[in-house]
Order: structure tokens, then C-alpha cells, then sequence
């Protein structure tokens, strides 16, 4: 009877349900949008990871339910029951899918930042319109539905709407920054790389900090919002070096930041296949990655890869002064290398200046101490600061249990290369008859070389673990099939267990190790991957 006096096509009721559901829905399309960096196109790509991933049968399931059920709505409108019964069920689903994805978030909660305020403020508007318009052509119930449905699709074009205009929002805070780094006019140096940006600033801060005054930029505050807030707030007067974290998701992006920070030292510190689905090839990776030495008088490079080695001569006939490093071959400005002893020895032109015992990607502590070096930081000062270095957060960092294992935190921002180096770290550790685990999720953002990628570092798993612990569905398959493949064909006896998140994971480990052992916790993916 009640159902009867309602009016599928004009009544209030339904657009007040879908611009409520649709707006709480949003929320969680919003906290993808904030942690993939507000980059346009990455909500979309996200949301077909989590509805059509061959490992996610019940979101897949139950996206094609409501299909279905839009269908229905939409062709039959004018029956009240069915378009009411698909209305509430469209409703239902929206607020719980995708499984897994929850608007709160348990390890990356959103921030409800000015921008992620202004998405929402442009995601609600065009619910809104949606609405409106939907009212007055009588279409009420059958596009209230719709707008349920493409919750995350309309986060998606808000987030297009908003990226121009969070462009001009920050070129004041910009053009403030500039005016203070002139005005003080520190020296500025500058670092990129597809990998070891961090560890590396790190590095040269403990190098310099004895001997200059220096400023970094925090945590990764590698883009043009995050570099100008740092010199806004932190830099002050007196301070002698400042040091620029620069990240990049495309072209162009570094080359608008040496615009303004002009630093005259710079270093690009690996590259590789990090971010490959953003950049398509390893050479335009390469080629947003030079723009940092547009202005730069010194460049200092990690020539073991031999892109590098090829950029070094082309920027050296242009007149630029190259600091060639290494991790491996002694003969180079700066090298690292390992002696019998595990110690990372540091040699300037051939000669030991130093060493240290802390665990490190070689090559970015030699473009630190090649850095370091041309800034006026004496041979002896370095000497002294490598005693005492310490690592970045979460980056080979090493602790104990309370069960007596080891802890190996490798979870920043894993990469093929430094994965592999984390896991032989990590087995020189070992102890006769203790058990090596490796919980990760894997590596992502490495385009179509991802699955080959995982699988590989799988089989390299299962040559040193006797455990391996894959966490979430993002990379199981390709992690387990590399693994698996070592097991069955005689060379490994890893035993390979899955947990759903890192919470589940640490759970099995505190159930799970003892005296001795050594765990790796290679990556940390944030809740937004599946």
C-alpha cells in the first residue's frame, strides 16, 4: 500500500537516499584520489582493480549484480516495487563495495585536507546537478540509482576539475618560497632518481650537518606543494644548504621545480621501473628524471647503470662538472664497496675515507659523499659522520621481537633492486638452523612488468627463505607462482602462507618466530590496494 502511493519518477525520497549514499560512498573514492597524489585517471584505475581483479570473485560477483540491477531500474521505472526493490539493493551495494575498501581505511585513513575538502565540496555539486536534473525529468528513482552507482566515477571527474585548480591555489605559496630561498639564498642541491631518493638525502644531511647548517625537505616532500611548504616554514635565516627531495609522476614536473629552486648540485641516484604505468618506458623515466640538471653546475651520477654512465658524457659536454659513483668498481670519483669484514668502506678517488656498519644501498651513499664532498665537507668530517650513520625510516631498519628474532624494515617503497638487496641483507643474518620469513606484498606500479617482476623476486624468495608470508591479493599470484615453482621443481622447501593484511601478517609472525630467526617485511602496501 505505502509502496503504491510512491512516485518512482519525481519522488523526494530518492533523491535524497542517492545524493546521501552517493556522498558517504565518495569518501572512500576520495581517500584513493588523496593517496594516489589527486593524479587524474588513478580513482578510475583503481576502481577496476577492485572489481575485476581475478582474485576479488565477490566484488566481481556483486558488480555484476548490479548491473543487473541497474538494468531493471532503469528499464522498468514504471514498475513501484521493482524499482523500489533495485533502488534499495543499489544502495546497499554502493556502501559496502568494494569488499576490502572501506570509506575509513584501517592503515591510510583520509585527511581531510584543504584539497581532499575541495574534491569533496566539486564531488557533491555534481551529485547535486545529478539530482536536480533527475527530478525534473521525472527520472528519479532510475537515476538516483545510477548516481549510487558511478559514485567513484564522479570522484574520478572531480578530480580533473580540481587539478588546474589546485595549480593556481599553490602558485602563491610557490612564488613565496622563491622570494625566501633568494632572499636568503642558501646553496640548494637537489636529488631524483626512480629509487633511493630519500635514504639518500638522508645520507647527506648526517654528512653536512657537522659542517654546514642545513635544511631538508621532510619525510618525501618531493613535489612542488611539499617543496614550497618546507621553504615556507622551516627554511630560516642562517641556514646555509638546503636540500631538495624531487619526485616526479611525469614529465614536466621536475623541470617546473629547478624553475624556481635552481639548485646547483643535483644527483640522480638509480632508474628504473618504479612508476612505469605512469611513464610507459624506462627512457621517458630517464628523460623526466635529467630535467633536474637543467640549471645545475655539478651532476652527480650513479654509473653503475649504464644509462647513467651515457648521461655522464653528454652533460660533461655541455660543460657540467660529473661526479661518476659506484657501488662496485673502485675506480670511480666516489665507490662503496663491501670488504670481508660486512663493512661498507667509502673510498674518494681511490682512497678510504671511511666506513660503516649500518646497512645501505652502496651507491646512494656514494652519491651522498660525492655531494657532500663538492659542498666543502672535509674528507675527515665525513669519516667521523659514517661512524654514526643511521638509515632512513623504514629502510633496512633493524630491531628485535620480543620472541628474540630480528626484524629486517624494508617497507618503504619497495623496487626490484633494493628488494633484492634487503633479502640477501637479511640472509647473512641467519643463524644455523633459524628460519629466514619474508612477508610482502609485493612491488607495485611497475606497469606490464609487475607480474614478472613479483614473480621473479618470488623464485629469489624461495631460493634463501624457508618462509614466505604474502600479504593481500594485489600480487599473490605472481609471488606465489614464483615461489611455487622453486618448491616443485626440487630447489626450495619454502612454505608460503597468505594473510589478508599486514595486521593478520604480523599476527602470524608473533605466533610463528623464535630466538634467531630473521623476518623481512619487504613493502607495505596502504589499504587502497587490494
Amino acid at each position: 500500500m505505502i509502496l503504491s502511493q510512491i512516485n518512482v519518477a519525481t519522488s523526494p525520497i530518492f533523491l535524497v537516499v542517492a545524493f546521501a549514499i552517493s556522498g558517504a560512498s565518495a569518501i572512500r573514492w576520495i581517500r584513493v584520489a588523496q593517496r594516489e597524489h589527486y593524479v587524474p585517471g588513478y580513482v578510475f584505475r583503481f576502481m577496476l582493480r577492485w572489481y575485476f581483479a581475478r582474485d576479488n570473485a565477490w566484488n566481481f560477483s556483486l558488480s555484476f549484480v548490479m548491473i543487473l540491477l541497474l538494468f531493471a531500474t532503469t528499464s522498468r521505472p514504471a514498475v513501484v516495487s521493482s524499482s523500489v526493490f533495485c533502488f534499495i539493493s543499489i544502495g546497499i551495494l554502493t556502501l559496502v563495495l568494494p569488499l576490502g575498501l572501506g570509506i575509513k581505511g584501517r592503515t591510510s585513513p583520509l585527511k581531510w585536507t584543504r584539497r581532499a575538502r575541495l574534491l569533496f565540496g566539486v564531488t557533491l555539486a555534481i551529485n547535486f546537478v545529478i539530482s536536480v536534473a533527475s527530478y525534473f525529468f521525472g527520472l528519479a528513482s532510475s537515476v538516483g540509482a545510477v548516481e549510487m552507482a558511478i559514485a567513484s566515477l564522479v570522484v574520478e571527474l572531480g578530480t580533473w576539475i580540481t587539478a588546474p585548480l589546485e595549480e593556481r591555489s599553490i602558485a602563491p605559496f610557490v612564488a613565496s618560497a622563491t622570494s625566501k630561498l633568494n632572499s636568503i639564498n642558501p646553496k640548494r642541491v637537489a636529488i631524483t632518481g626512480s629509487f633511493g631518493k630519500t635514504s639518500t638525502k638522508v645520507y647527506l644531511a648526517q654528512l653536512c650537518r657537522e659542517s654546514i647548517s642545513t635544511l631538508a625537505s621532510p619525510a618525501s616532500y618531493n613535489n612542488r606543494a611539499g617543496l614550497a611548504r618546507t621553504v615556507n616554514e622551516n627554511l630560516l635565516p642562517g641556514t646555509d644548504l638546503f636540500i631538495a627531495e624531487m619526485g616526479t609522476f611525469g614529465p614536466g614536473e621536475i623541470a617546473a621545480l629547478v624553475e624556481w629552486v635552481r639548485p646547483t648540485v643535483v644527483a640522480i641516484t638509480a632508474i628504473g621501473p618504479v612508476h612505469l604505468e605512469r611513464f610507459g618506458s624506462e627512457e621517458n623515466i630517464l628523460k623526466a628524471k635529467t630535467e633536474i640538471a637543467k640549471y645545475a653546475e655539478v651532476v652527480v651520477l650513479n654509473v653503475d647503470d649504464p644509462r647513467l654512465m651515457v648521461l655522464a658524457s653528454e652533460l660533461e659536454r655541455q660543460g657540467k662538472k660529473i661526479w661518476r659513483v659506484s657501488g662496485v668498481e673502485l675506480a670511480r670519483s666516489v665507490a662503496v664497496l663491501t670488504d670481508d669484514d660486512g663493512r661498507n668502506v667509502v673510498y674518494h678517488d681511490q682512497r678510504r675515507i671511511g666506513s660503516t656498519m649500518t646497512p645501505v644501498a652502496k651507491t646512494n651513499l656514494a652519491v651522498a659523499v660525492a655531494m657532500a664532498l663538492e659542498l666543502g665537507v672535509t674528507e675527515a668530517a665525513i669519516g667521523s659522520a659514517l661512524t654514526s650513520l643511521e638509515p632512513a625510516k623504514n629502510r633496512m631498519n633493524i630491531a628485535k621481537l620480543e620472541s628474540g628474532a630480528s626484524v629486517v624494515d624494508d617497507t618503504y617503497n619497495s623496487n626490484p633492486s633494493g628488494a633484492r638487496m634487503a633479502l640477501s641483507q637479511a640472509a647473512t643474518m641467519l643463524f644455523a638452523g633459524s628460519k629466514l620469513i619474508v612477508v610482502t606484498p609485493g612491488m607495485v606500479e611497475l606497469g606490464d612488468r609487475q607480474y614478472d617482476e613479483n614473480r621473479l623476486f618470488g623464485e629469489e624468495i624461495a631460493s634463501v627463505a624457508t618462509d614466505l608470508v604474502i600479504v593481500g591479493l594485489t600480487n599473490k599470484r605472481a609471488l606465489h607462482r614464483g615461489a611455487l615453482g622453486e618448491v616443485q621443481s626440487g630447489r626450495s622447501k619454502v612454505r608460503i602462507t597468505y594473510q589478508p593484511t599486514r595486521d593478520a601478517a604480523v599476527k602470524w609472525i608473533k605466533a610463528n618466530s623464535t630466538s634467531g630467526d630473521v623476518v623481512l617485511y619487504e613493502n607495505d602496501l596502504p589499504d587502497h590496494y587490494a
